[in-house]
């Protein structure tokens, strides 16, 4: 992470889409239930989730022409972990639809909305913590067993987001403090006019550590003061964390894909190409 930069590599979905896009060809796995337009939902739904979270990430702790307060912290904070909880839901949405189309006895049916409404992260995990417990579905390991080692892996992470962006978004804030940056930029308070105004800079200071609640859910009386260590909670480091674990998961999913997804045609084929009798795709 340099300057305060999250970079996604998005390469391994783009690439990933290109295999899901072969499968759904008729002379495939065809597209009758359209699982193809949900799996290409969930990538984009994932993609414009890691751009806001890059964003607001470089925003928060951006020196900007404009006086910063905690209440523009905690926004940029809530949207970040809104925008990390999605793209998990998102890839696990895209990931059940093209998992569907390969064995659909095996993941949630994407014509079935009810359905629909449970797929989850833990579909993919398990969630043996939660109440009541999740299993993950069977079939992840049959498919995405690269994919689903690396979620379980994390669990801890993806329970830290979902905790603090339910906390952010039903009940208050989750900024408890931090540490601001003092390295401006060359000519950043004289274009303002307070170069020689030390009770004014530091109105406009962004945050180069932001420490956020432990254990958000617990009841105020339960809580005990944080103290430094290795107890603290640093948006920081989930950030870079939740980074390296999509990029991961791209490579893993594509990989897993390549491996257990079998396609009686491994090449798009042309209308001369096409087998006899089939209907010409989309």
């Amino acid at each position: 992470m340099s300057d305060f930069l999250l970079t996604f590599d998005l390469a391994p979905y783009h690439r990933l889409d290109r295999l899901a896009l072969l499968a759904c060809q008729d002379y495939n796995l065809g597209n009758v239930t359209d699982w193809f337009g949900s799996f290409r939902g969930g990538l984009a739904g994932l993609e414009s989730r890691t751009y806001g979270v890059q964003t607001h990430f470089r925003l928060v702790h951006a020196w900007l022409p404009t006086r910063r307060s905690p209440l523009e912290t905690e926004y940029h904070i809530a949207s970040i972990f809104f925008n990390m909880d999605s793209a998990i839901e998102c890839l696990a949405f895209a990931l059940n639809a093209l998992g569907f189309a390969v064995a659909p006895k095996c993941f949630r049916d994407v014509t079935d909305e009810r359905q629909l409404t449970k797929i989850a992260p833990w579909d993919v995990s398990g969630r043996p913590t939660g109440v009541p417990p999740r299993q993950p579905l069977d079939g992840y390991k049959l498919v995405f067993p690269a994919l689903q080692a690396h979620w379980q892996a994390n669990r801890g992470l993806l329970d830290t987001i979902v905790e603090q962006h339910d906390v952010s978004k039903h009940r208050e804030h989750i900024f408890e403090g931090g540490m601001a940056r003092l390295d401006p930029p060359v000519g950043f308070y004289e274009a303002l006019g307070i170069a020689d105004d030390k009770a004014k800079q530091h109105e406009y200071w962004p945050m180069a550590e932001i420490i956020l609640r432990e254990a958000p859910k617990r009841a105020r009386g339960s809580r005990t003061p944080q103290s430094a260590g290795e107890s603290v909670v640093l948006l920081e480091t989930v950030s870079k964390d939740f980074c390296d674990f999509i990029n991961q998961s791209g490579w893993k999913a594509l990989e897993d894909a390549v491996s257990n997804i079998h396609l009686p045609y491994t090449d798009f084929l042309d209308a001369k190409t096409k087998p006899t009798g089939e209907r010409q795709a989309d």
